[in-house]
């Protein structure tokens, strides 16, 4: 029983640490292309997607010929698969900040305090209520 454990248990840690390197890698390529480019588009997302699942491909065992079949098919399904992807989190995120810019906070949450949050206003009341 012991034994599974710690199978188990290594099992997770290496899972683990493979996708927070292949989460830092693409979200650091991601950065990049965003920072050399000047642009937050579809395009970096998918330039992203592409090169690291490139890289991966190329780091899996196997003879030369293999890893660069294996660098092609992660580069045409990074870019196949985060192009979409991408196109969707920045439509949302357009869609998203549309929605704060036309959202007016009501007159009872800001009145003579600026412009404070909800989560500000209920911590106020629930701060009066505690000391009455």
């Amino acid at each position: 029983m012991e034994k599974r454990f710690i199978r188990v248990a290594k099992g997770s840690l290496v899972g683990g640490a493979r996708l927070g390197m292949f989460t830092a890698t693409f979200f650091g390529i991601q950065n990049l292309l965003i920072d050399t480019r000047g642009v937050h588009d579809v395009f970096n997302i998918a330039g992203a997607g592409s090169a690291t699942a490139a890289a991966f491909g190329l780091i899996l065992p196997g003879s030369i010929m293999w890893r660069a079949r294996n660098v092609l098919v992660g580069s045409a399904l990074g870019a196949g698969i985060c192009f979409p992807l991408g196109w969707i989190q920045l439509k949302l995120a357009e869609k998203a900040n549309l929605e704060i810019a036309n959202s007016k906070p009501s007159s009872d949450l800001t009145e003579g305090k600026g412009n404070q949050s909800r989560v500000g206003a209920a911590i106020e009341r629930l701060e009066g209520s505690l000391k009455k």
